[in-house]
């Protein structure tokens, strides 16, 4: 195939995007003008939704979505770093991962230019134009540290120099989403658009804030519609333009990486096992030691032995584990060992996870009750990848593709293979399936 014959792909994720915000905009007191437009009535909608992967949280959902493998196979378990004792002052898995082939390499060898703006898991990705998402302390130091590890250096400095300051992952507002659709416009403009003639695209780019104003408002609420909407004014500008620059030729994918539901409580797994003298904290709650240790990644939480051959902190944590599981007010759905969160696809180092009931967000606390009403964030996910809330959305658009067509149900591992096949490069380890022809 000729190179300049090729489709260009712009893959857009919208956090925290459930099918219903599209499929029922009217009952949901939203209007989506431009996601109706060009994938509802002009493309291609998986209406029965995405099932997402284990556990559906950002970082590890949005590897999945880019190599097209569960978190087990990539290694981008949670989105933090686990890390009890605070080490690590508070970093996350920024990194894409090193284990397998992501679309980012795939499209760069495969003849593409390989690009990407504000995409969760991009740090260190091999791709020729890498704007990630990073921080630091939210302060101009993380633009100096974006400048460094963005792929070519320098690049960041280049951008803020036309657009101002560049949304480095601390901001999940409205005004941190109007950058990050800022920086993607100008990515396509100044780095795609004059190589078009030699090399089609595939850029990735990424909106927070719907799934921030759920968060801090509840997932109904009418500051997350609003946000949404936000979002689609922008998606409407970029469609655009990428259109305008590759003359049509392009697909353009709209992509979520779980869904989310309201919370009732709050449970702290870690109140129990340091009452059981599995932790070890000084006056202000700080951790000096720990045997066992419960990490939460939403509705989902994964329990590490700091000894995995400690036979005794083995068996007084299984112990706590069947209280739990069997105490109805508990708010744990499913406690899992080691094999059976390796068959869902998550937590490989984990000896034991926790999975919640509807509303049961897992925290991190080792002080004060298990079990609280005082709510942290109005919303979450990370809950089980069976939920139906926890359904992610996939919407496509392009040459081929006939408009109104319904793709059923998917898989979250399913996007990257799909996007593979339409740029016909080669994602080998991909575990997932292409849907389209």
């Amino acid at each position: 195939m000729n190179t300049q014959q090729r489709p260009s792909v712009l893959l857009i994720s919208v956090d925290a995007l459930k099918p219903e915000f599209l499929l029922e905009q009217e009952r949901l007191g939203v209007n989506l003008p431009n996601l109706t437009h060009c994938f509802l009535q002009g493309g291609a909608v998986a209406r029965g939704g995405v099932k997402s992967v284990f556990p559906t949280f950002t970082y590890p959902c949005h590897q999945s979505i880019i190599t097209g493998v569960n978190p087990a196979v990539h290694g981008i378990y949670n989105n933090a770093i686990f890390d009890p004792a605070g080490k690590h002052m508070g970093a996350w898995n920024w990194f894409a991962n090193k284990n397998v082939k992501t679309l980012w390499q795939a499209a760069r060898e495969g003849g593409y230019c390989s690009a990407s703006v504000a995409f969760p898991t991009s740090v260190g990705a091999d791709g020729d134009y890498i704007a990630p998402e990073f921080w630091w302390d939210g302060s101009a130091l993380d633009s100096a540290f974006l400048d460094v590890v963005c792929r070519p250096q320098g690049l960041i400095s280049e951008m803020e120099a036309d657009i101002g300051r560049y949304a480095g992952g601390l901001d999940l507002t409205d005004a941190g989403d109007a950058q990050r659709g800022a920086a993607a416009l100008w990515m396509l403009r100044n780095k795609l658009e004059p190589q078009i003639e030699e090399k089609p695209f595939f850029m990735s780019a990424y909106f927070a804030s719907f799934d921030e104003s759920a968060h801090l408002f509840g997932v109904y609420s009418p500051e997350a519609a609003a946000s949404l909407q936000k979002i689609d004014a922008m998606l409407g500008e970029l469609i655009d333009e990428a259109r305008r620059i590759c003359s049509g030729n392009v697909y353009v994918c709209v992509v979520s990486d779980h869904g989310s539901l309201d919370n009732t409580h709050n449970i702290s797994p870690n109140v129990l096992l340091r009452q059981a003298g599995l932790i070890q904290i000084d006056d202000e709650s700080r951790v000096l030691d720990w045997k066992a240790w419960s990490q939460r990644a939403g509705g989902t939480a994964e329990i590490r032995l700091a000894n995995p051959d400690d036979a005794e902190t083995r068996t007084r944590v299984e112990q706590i584990l069947a209280d739990l599981a069997a105490d109805p007010d508990s708010g744990i759905l499913e406690v899992l060992n080691h094999q059976q969160a390796l068959e869902r696809g998550g937590f490989a180092q984990a000896d034991y996870v926790l999975v919640s009931k509807k509303g049961y967000e897992l925290r991190d606390d080792v002080v004060g009750e298990y079990c609280r009403t005082t709510l942290h964030q109005k919303a979450q996910h990370g809950y089980s990848e069976n939920f139906p809330e926890m359904r992610a959305s996939f919407l496509i658009a392009g040459p081929g593709i006939a408009p109104g067509t319904d793709l059923g149900c998917m898989q979250l591992i399913d996007i990257a293979p799909t996007l593979a096949h339409l740029m016909d490069v080669s994602l080998p380890e991909a575990q997932g399936t292409p849907r389209l022809d």
